[in-house]
């Protein structure tokens, strides 16, 4: 036993990285590695899985070493240069979906927008859904997302405090280890609220189940009889795949060693798979029936449409509350636009410039998904930034490190709303590169639902209620799996002048 271990790491760590790296040989001579490992082995993805946030690292790579292009792994490139975007995400691009997307789609059969490789299949499905997607088609499920967010005031509305007096500290904060408020009762774990809200909504919407977590004010549903912690399983599954799929032709070997040598990482895959079962559970429970492998599209909407959303909300309303100015400001929009509504109608909102700008600074600032989009180049080759990139290589543009060039974006790390009411023509520069829902054919298609499901949350809430952070210097902290998770959010909350709690 002993000698096969030993025969396996040795084929691991030292007989496949050194055929890969004298195989692909021609990328080294050009391009600095992210990590030691990276010239090596995709390995080199677990070794950056150490950092909680690794796109940041990469970032700073990027930006310190003044590299434009950064080598991930023996076949990966990182390029952070506005003119890579069209070259590798544009309409007449002749990249295609990198094979690590194939691999998400697990041992289903079935492959759904997200992860399939084929140009006509993409096409198929987004045409399919495309006019579901739609603004105007979204309209009409306002009274849902409406519903949500009146059974999201009637939770938080019971969790205000009395308005501060002007002497009370701002300082003073506490710890707990629940997940909703804190041993005083008077925080609230808002990322942990507007995840349920996103939820709640998204499986409203997409599937018309009311799972009722909200009301519940827990993420626990029930599918053939098997309780099943929503979030947590999703998260727990995410996070642990995340750290092997980008270590292409080692995941199944690392996926069967981490079960066997690690209880914790067992529980991992294994909270992955229930988040399988709850989604075809819920999809089910609709249909009635088992239908063909399409409505395994229903995962993603499960999966991204509530994470990357909830992700969003509680950014924008981090960003919000550490700066008063921007937050008074958008107060003050808000406020001319409504007229006494509980809930802000989405036609009332859905022009407010400030408040847009306000969405697209955090969305800028903190993209749910702030990693490279991985695309292969053609077996041909291709030329990017005047180079000429190899076959089959994976090339990216990280979003979070576009979104920061200080060229396009002075004083990047700024949170200031008032950069996309600039002049027409910074502002299209800007565009050109912001890119948190990918750009051109594989664009997100859920843009439009996480727009107005944002829209009409932070102008209520904003509206609604004064909020606080545990200390003036409080910060947020992340952790980036697939997505980039904001950690836990915790608040106090109490109702504006002129409102009563009923």
């Amino acid at each position: 036993m002993a000698l096969l271990l030993t025969l396996i790491l040795t084929l691991i760590l030292f007989i496949k990285p050194l055929v890969t790296y004298l195989t692909t040989k021609t990328l080294t001579k050009y391009y600095p590695p992210l990590n030691p490992l990276s010239n090596h082995t995709t390995l080199s993805y677990i070794y950056e899985h150490r950092h909680r946030f690794r796109t940041q690292r990469l970032y700073n790579k990027h930006l310190h070493h003044n590299h434009r292009i950064i080598r991930l792994s023996p076949t990966s490139l990182s390029i952070a240069d506005p003119k890579a975007i069209p070259a590798i995400y544009g309409h007449g691009t002749p990249c295609v979906k990198d094979d690590v997307y194939a691999l998400t789609k697990g041992t289903h059969t079935h492959f759904n927008m997200l992860n399939t490789i084929s140009r006509d299949d993409h096409s198929r499905k987004r045409r399919m859904l495309a006019n579901a997607f739609s603004t105007k088609n979204l309209q009409q499920w306002e009274y849902k997302i409406a519903d949500k967010v009146e059974r999201l005031l009637g939770k938080l509305d019971g969790m205000c405090i009395p308005p501060p007096s002007s002497s009370s500290s701002s300082s003073s904060s506490s710890s707990s280890s629940n997940a909703l408020i804190n041993g005083d009762g008077d925080e609230v774990d808002m990322r942990y609220w507007l995840n349920l809200f996103t939820v709640d909504a998204i499986a409203d919407i997409g599937l018309s189940v009311k799972l009722g977590l909200l009301d519940k004010g827990s993420d626990e549903v029930v599918v053939d009889g098997e309780v099943v912690r929503y979030i947590e399983c999703l998260h727990r599954g995410n996070r642990v795949s995340s750290w092997v799929i980008g270590a292409s032709g080692w995941i199944g070997l690392l996926r069967g060693v981490s079960c066997v040598v690690s209880p914790y990482l067992r529980e991992q895959w294994e909270c992955g798979r229930r988040f399988g079962r709850v989604v075809r559970g819920l999809v089910d429970q609709r249909l009635g029936v088992q239908e063909s492998g399409e409505k395994l599209s229903d995962f993603l909407g499960l999966d991204a449409g509530s994470d990357t959303t909830a992700i969003a909300l509680t950014n924008v309303m981090y960003y919000l509350i550490k700066n008063p100015p921007s937050l008074e400001k958008l107060r003050e929009e808000v406020s001319g636009a409504l007229l006494g509504e509980e809930v802000a109608p989405y036609a009332k909102v859905r022009n407010l410039p400030y408040l847009k700008a306000c969405l697209e600074e955090s969305l800028r600032l903190s993209p749910p998904v702030s990693r490279g989009l991985e695309r292969k180049t053609p077996p041909e080759g291709m030329y990017i930034l005047g180079e000429r990139i190899p076959g089959n290589v994976t090339v990216s543009v990280p979003t979070y490190a576009i979104h920061r060039d200080p060229e396009i974006f002075p004083d990047p790390e700024a949170f200031w709303p008032e950069r996309w009411l600039e002049d027409d023509e910074k502002v299209k520069q800007m565009r050109a590169v912001f890119i948190p829902f990918s750009s051109g054919a594989r664009a997100c298609i859920g843009r439009n639902i996480t727009f107005i499901e944002q829209q009409i949350l932070v102008s209520t809430l904003v509206h609604r209620y004064e909020f606080e952070l545990p200390s003036k210097g409080w910060m947020l902290e992340w952790e980036e799996a697939f997505n980039l998770w904001p950690g836990r959010m915790p608040v106090r909350i109490w109702r504006r002048d002129g409102y009563v709690i009923h």
